[in-house]
């Protein structure tokens, strides 16, 4: 008999011949869901409706004997997140959207004891506003509903549905005015959708045929009635006021704010939500929202996302004129906002009903995120993570935080805490990251990582195996740990532009990297070592290949600075070797990601064209799908917007065809300047990439090589490979008096963690050592360190400067045991200090160091930036100097080109010494972007806002006084002070009656370690 023919059990008759209570919902849908999943042994699963209890609002409970498996649940997605708990818990068993494994015995288990779980959180919200483009533009029914069917197993019941609202948008836009040849136009391809949804752009790719948007109109609506069948909740956008061009010429009365340009995209306009024409728009847009998709209740929309302008339409008015519209077309209906970055604004929470707002929080795992019933107002929000950018190929979350804060959140007195809200901007990546952010709404008690981990490994492959064990145990302390201020793990440099520079495979990523990589490679090695039995599974042959394919991308991070010092050096053999391992690395990856179709680009670009009808259009898709993992659009948004690369992805066939020869080409050409003692030629890398977002080469659609042999082949490479130290250099003192000492510590690193070094030998140069000879450590274990000490005299003579350079070089020749050894240089500079006054004060996060003579000031560091999140600088400063009606003043004589953005002036801050302090402001002069006046708008502590006027470099006067009235103005002057001109005023809340005050400087580096120099003369503070 087919498993789908079992009928649930009868319920007994009643005594009284009384007709039996009618059940609360149909189980056919799970039934059905389970057969998909589990075709051989879904007959053995026996399903229960159960009411939901008070005070909660979802439970399973899973029993039953061996080979029949009661699973009871408060609705069809409650039963499958029940079956679930079991296949993990009981079986050992794991699906996800990324490999699953099903060794099941014929005869299902029986629990040992119940197995239930209750949740009183109402809102388990996934998919980020970007997952239709990143994840699968096109994909088909047959994929959304195998994602369906994992939300449904992992406890989701309110999902992200974005296929389909082109049809509400066309029809709408047909109601005023437009003609359908208009509307399509105006609508962009799948790909690009979701940022047309958000008010970004508009028409790119387009236009949209009749028959594509028939399909996706069909989509939509299938995916929504899966899900309501399930007892999930579609969430769908709604109306804000987004229009297209001539809005206004066709609807007398109706206003529009211009919104600029987003990334070099010409953002579609605002209709003002106060106006009438507004309010009739949003209804025609609900009622065919409505045809569409049947009745919903939850509708996402973010007013002025990314930048978005205003105008002089007062945004607390605008919402309520939003929020009224959506109510009179759903009375019942939930606001659905993100919580990212700056939004929601507070001013818009405070003006709406609460109690129709939903925020999903992206940031709930943000070291900077403290209180968000402080932040919101005391709105309903969802805990929430994005741990993926762009969908790229790349493992990593900040598991520690979410089960360190979930349950202290949500069991907190007055907490909001309503839900939790899985955003990543691509799904189908990293499961594991996935499976423990699912159970946290299911879960009483905090998560216990090192058992949870355990229990994964044992489930994800099939039994338990001390290797996988340690494997995922290695993971969970270095990917599942991550430490990237983003909160996202790093990408690969290998798919990034060719650049010496590059610390991030694009520019919109963490630039140093998120976790232990050394550490990582250990889990890649015991991967490896897990038991035959248990290497069959689709599961493990995915996380292998994701593991090697991670730690060859790890490489690239080690790699890069180091052929920018070889370059630099002029040292042409060091440069060869380098590039010649870099691009090995790279093969071996294109590789490598063969090995799991997961990893092709092949079935990416198959999806276009499948959902295509006809040559055109097929070719009109697939340039959209090429061109969102590479140049993302067109020359502005690569260039100029620097979406380049965003979806960086290291994908068998990109990999080979798009990025190999990018890179082969431009080592090429620094090898031959080299060689040839001339200046490199320049690449217009846009002119390069963009003939490839027109090709119509054809990729496999199954692997093309053994997952274990090539995993095996990557281990053997990468423990072999040279040049997997990282030298690093540390004095203390950091700087020293004429006549004075320090001790130079020089450290090696083996940042490989699959072998350990041989012989290590150090030589210093260049500066007056006690042992100047080579100095030698017997190995560095894998994983380790060593470092020896040298004690380094300075000059007695007066200084003629504040800060006089003493440069050096230290040589380290070290490599894997039994391999031939190379050699590192690495050039580094001491600092012979003019001692400063008694009364002033340093601080520093880039490695400054200080110096002063007489009435001049120098400040060497480093830094990656001066801006948000990133407040890497260093100061000298007197404490609580400054006061309302003061002024502090000063002349940036010097300032090196260490980056566009390198700052130096004058800062002020409640606290310099203090990370985070309110009050902060800087009028800072800088090498490309003139003199610029930063501070902190909302008073947590970093910078958000800048105004500047461009055409000024040092040497420059720059003064910034706190005005009576609390204000800071910013001034400039090119004349030693007999001429001030503005630079901005700006409102700091959260500023001190008194605040610290002095000069800083920050490199602006954007982490490629780069140290720069400000000297500053004439300092005063009034």
């Amino acid at each position: 008999m087919a498993a789908s023919a079992v009928p649930e059990p009868a319920r007994p008759a009643d005594p009284a011949g009384r007709k039996p209570p009618a059940a609360p919902f149909d189980t056919a849908p799970a039934r059905a869901a389970l057969q998909r999943l589990l075709p051989r042994h879904a007959d053995q699963f026996r399903l229960t409706p159960q009411k939901r209890a008070a005070g909660t609002a979802d439970r399973f409970r899973v029993t039953g004997s061996p080979g029949r498996i009661q699973v009871a649940g408060t609705s069809p997605a409650a039963m499958l997140t029940g079956v679930n708990w079991y296949l993990k818990y009981v079986c050992q068993a794991h699906i996800s959207w990324a490999g699953q494994q099903l060794d099941l015995p014929a005869k299902l288990p029986a629990p040992k004891a119940p197995l239930e779980r209750t949740t009183k959180l109402v809102h388990r919200f996934a998919l980020n506003d970007t997952h239709d483009g990143y994840t699968a533009p096109y994909a088909d029914w047959a994929h959304w509903e195998r994602t369906i069917d994992v939300l449904a197993l992992h406890g989701v019941n309110e999902v992200l549905v974005t296929p389909g609202s082109e049809a509400v948008y066309h029809r709408v836009l047909k109601d005023f005015g437009y003609s359908d040849a208009e509307a399509r136009a105006w609508l962009p391809a799948p790909t690009h959708q979701p940022w047309w949804l958000l008010q970004n752009m508009s028409g790119y790719g387009g236009p949209v045929s009749k028959e594509l948007l028939a399909k996706r109109t069909d989509l939509g609506r299938r995916i929504a009635g899966r899900l309501r069948s399930l007892g999930m909740h579609p969430v769908l956008p709604g109306y804000f006021g987004t229009v297209p061009d001539g809005f206004v010429k066709r609807n007398p009365g109706a206003k529009v704010v211009p919104q600029g340009t987003w990334s070099g995209l010409k953002r579609p306009d605002w209709l003002d939500p106060r106006t009438p024409v507004f309010a009739k728009v949003a209804r025609s847009f609900y009622r065919h929202q409505k045809d569409v998709f049947g009745t919903v209740r939850h509708f996402k929309m973010d007013l002025l996302h990314e930048g978005g302008d205003p105008g002089d339409v007062p945004v607390p008015a605008a919402a309520k004129a939003v929020e009224k519209a959506m109510l009179a077309a759903h009375k019942d209906a939930v606001w659905v906002i993100l919580g990212w970055q700056e939004n929601p604004r507070r001013d818009l929470l405070d003006a709406v009903d609460h109690q129709h707002l939903l925020i999903v929080d992206g940031l709930s795992d943000l070291d900077t995120v403290k209180d968000r019933e402080k932040d919101w107002g005391g709105v309903p929000y969802a805990f929430g993570t994005i741990p993926n950018f762009g969908g790229r190929t790349t493992i990593g979350a900040k598991t520690h935080m979410w089960a360190e804060r979930f349950t202290k959140w949500r069991d907190k007195k007055g907490s909001k805490l309503a839900g939790t809200a899985y955003m990543a901007e691509a799904a189908e990546r990293d499961p594991a990251a996935f499976e423990l952010f699912s159970e946290l709404a299911w879960r009483d008690d905090a998560v216990d990582r090192t058992a949870w981990f355990d229990g994964y490994a044992d489930a994800r492959y099939g039994g338990k195996d001390a290797k996988a064990r340690a494997a995922f145990a290695a993971l969970r302390e270095s990917a599942y740990e991550i430490s990237s201020k983003d909160g996202r793990p790093h990408d690969s440099i290998f798919a990034a532009r060719p650049s010496l520079s590059a610390r991030s495979g694009t520019h919109y990523a963490t630039h140093t990297p998120a976790f232990d990589l050394a550490r990582f490679d250990t889990a890649f090695a015991a991967l490896l070592g897990v038991r035959p039995a248990l290497r069959n599974s689709d599961a493990y042959r995915l996380d292998l290949t994701d593991l090697a394919r991670q730690a060859l991308a790890n490489r690239s991070w080690q790699l890069i600075p180091q052929l920018q010092d070889a370059y630099k050096r002029k040292d042409l053999d060091a440069f060869r070797k380098l590039a010649r391992l870099w691009l090995q690395l790279m093969r071996l990856s294109e590789e490598m990601t063969g090995a799991h179709r997961h990893f092709l680009l092949g079935p990416w670009l198959e999806a276009a064209k499948r959902m295509g009808t006809g040559d055109k259009e097929k070719a009109q898709l697939e340039h959209s799908a090429r061109a969102l993992i590479t140049t993302w659009a067109d020359r502005p948004t690569a260039d100029g917007g620097k979406l380049a690369n965003y979806a960086n992805r290291d994908w068998h066939g990109l990999i080979g065809d798009f990025h190999l020869p990018q890179w082969q080409r431009y080592l090429d050409e620094l090898e031959d300047a080299l060689a040839g003692n001339r200046k490199p030629k320049s690449f217009d890398w846009y002119a390069i990439e963009e003939p490839w977002t027109r090709e119509r080469k054809s990729y496999p659609l199954r692997p093309t090589t053994d997952a274990y042999r090539t995993a095996q082949k990557v281990h053997q490479v990468l423990a072999k490979a040279p040049y997997q130290g990282r030298v690093v250099v540390a004095a203390e003192p950091s700087a020293m008096e004429p006549g004075g000492a320090t001790t130079l510590t020089a450290t090696l690193h083996n940042v490989s963690g699959l072998r350990d070094t041989g012989r290590v030998d150090f030589a210093l140069s260049g500066l007056d050592a006690q042992d100047r000879g080579p100095v030698s450590l017997p190995s560095i274990p894998a994983g380790g360190k060593g470092d020896v000490d040298w004690r380094v005299a300075a000059p007695a003579e007066p200084l003629t400067s504040p800060l006089k350079p003493m440069p050096y070089e230290l040589t380290v020749s070290y490599g894997p045991k039994g391999e031939t050894p190379v050699s590192a240089v690495q050039s580094g500079t001491l600092f012979v200090a003019g001692p400063l006054d008694e009364e002033l004060r340093t601080a520093t996060t880039n490695e400054a160091v200080f110096g002063q003579l007489d009435g001049r000031f120098a400040i060497d560091g480093a830094g990656a930036d001066l801006w948000k999140a990133t407040a890497e600088f260093g100061t000298v400063y007197r404490a609580g100097a400054l006061r309302a009606g003061g002024s502090v003043t000063v002349k940036v004589t010097e300032q090196s080109a260490s980056g566009p953005w390198a700052r130096a002036g004058i800062a002020v801050r409640n606290s310099l010494e203090t990370a985070g302090s309110p009050g902060f402001v800087n009028l800072s002069v800088t090498p490309e972007n003139g003199v610029a006046l930063s501070w902190d708008t909302d008073g947590d502590g970093t910078l958000d806002r800048y105004e500047r006027v461009t055409g000024v470099k040092a040497p420059v006067t720059l003064r910034l006084s706190r005005e009576a009235g609390g204000a800071f103005k910013g001034e400039y002057s090119t004349d030693d002070g007999a001429t001030w001109r503005p630079v901005a005023t700006a409102t700091v809340p959260g500023a001190a009656a008194a605040q610290d005050a002095g000069l800083h400087m920050s490199a602006a580096n954007g982490g490629s370690g780069t140290r720069g120099r400000a000297e500053f003369s004439d300092w005063r503070t009034d």
